[in-house]
């Protein structure tokens, strides 16, 4: 199995470390949606037995990325627009009230790791053909928020309810349909934050949130695919 690196934390336990190298290829499309998974060949490339491997199965598809049918194997999920929805509707939510938090009390040095984490996105943007860590800069850019109000936990929570979502919006990403608007929003919100404008928030957000949704039609017939049927 060709899997992208995915480099080993320190301290990482087994079982966690192939949990983390098969939801980021699952979720940058590395392994596609209805893939089979071989605890074979999984093992054989990553030099590790089968019982992590079946934890981290058993992980991913509370997480809806995994199908695990009884005597017929494990396949990652296809993109399914119901749970897209849904996480949607969730973060609208949360994120609205997260952001309202950050107007209200941000440190300078949260600041700076926005508009740090911006001026890479910009400049991967410019010189890199591979979105993909544009897509991760991306994600982190709204953690170092939820982080900074002291919500970590429920951003941890928001990303294992998003994951369909995320796989749209990667599908978003490398397509480049909304690159410019996306950027341009990230600045706008780290000027709403720094300038604590409370009363501009729900519209940043709604915009935000709303970039890739009516590029769906679009990426559900370039790759037909990776969606769910019916």
């Amino acid at each position: 199995m060709n899997l992208s690196k995915v480099n080993r934390q320190f301290g990482e336990n087994t079982k966690n470390f192939i949990y983390r190298v098969l939801k980021t290829n699952i979720m940058i499309l590395n392994i596609q949606p209805g893939t089979g998974i071989s605890e074979s060949d999984i093992g054989e490339t990553l030099g590790v037995s089968r019982t992590p491997i079946r934890e981290s199965v058993v992980k991913l598809s509370e997480e809806r990325l995994m199908d695990v049918y009884p005597q017929k194997g494990s396949f990652v999920s296809y993109i399914d627009l119901k749970l897209v929805e849904e996480a949607f509707f969730m973060r609208k939510i949360v994120e609205r009230e997260v952001l309202k938090l950050a107007t209200q009390s941000f440190s300078p040095q949260a600041i700076k790791e926005l508009e740090k984490n911006l001026k890479f996105q910009n400049i991967i943007a410019q010189i890199e053909e591979d979105h993909t860590e544009l897509f991760f800069l991306d994600n982190d850019f709204h953690r170092i928020i939820y982080k900074e109000v002291g919500k970590e936990r429920v951003w941890e929570a928001v990303q294992s309810l998003s994951t369909h979502y995320d796989r749209v919006r990667f599908l978003d990403a490398i397509e480049k349909t909304n690159l410019v608007p996306t950027l341009d929003q990230h600045k706008e919100i780290i000027n709403i934050i720094k300038n604590g404008e409370t009363d501009k928030v729900d519209a940043m957000i709604d915009k935000h949130l709303s970039n890739f949704k009516n590029k769906i039609g679009y990426l559900i017939e370039k790759y037909p695919n990776y969606f769910l049927k019916g």
